[in-house]
């Protein structure tokens, strides 16, 4: 058995769990890094004054602005991507069913460059905890 996470010896009932929730938390981990590289990169071209390179050439530059509403969303997906990471190190542990599960949501924050990797990895992991005896490995 390898990868991230607790390894369990074969005979221990929670390692079939561990081997179904090891992939989607692991992605999971991976989007909430994401999140908050961009979202720290967010703050830093804001601070910068960088202009859009989606401009159209020949326009006057629209340098980006940090506005309240700007450092509140950048603000947003910093802390969405610590809880994701944060539920993700806590179901590849198999402890804190309710924090992997809002690591799961919180990985659907769309406001994110990440989001493309971030919703269906989020999806993938909500409906992983679901599965029958996820919940009954985290409480033993």
């Amino acid at each position: 058995m390898s990868g991230p996470g607790i390894h369990l010896p074969p005979t221990d009932p929670r390692a079939r769990v561990i081997e179904i929730i090891r992939a989607p938390a692991f992605f999971l981990l991976c989007t909430g890094v994401l999140n908050v590289f961009f979202n720290i990169a967010g703050f830093v071209l804001a601070a910068l004054h960088v202009t859009s390179p989606l401009a159209p050439p020949g326009t006057p530059a629209n340098a980006l602005e940090l506005s309240p509403a700007l450092a509140l969303m950048l603000l947003v997906g910093i802390l969405c991507g610590v809880l994701s990471a944060w539920g993700a190190l806590s179901a590849l542990n198999l402890k804190g069913y309710g924090l992997a599960t809002v690591g799961g949501i919180t990985a659907l924050y769309i406001l994110s460059p990440a989001c493309v990797i971030g919703v269906p990895v989020a999806i993938w992991m909500l409906f992983t905890l679901r599965r029958d005896g996820v919940r009954e490995a985290f409480r033993s």
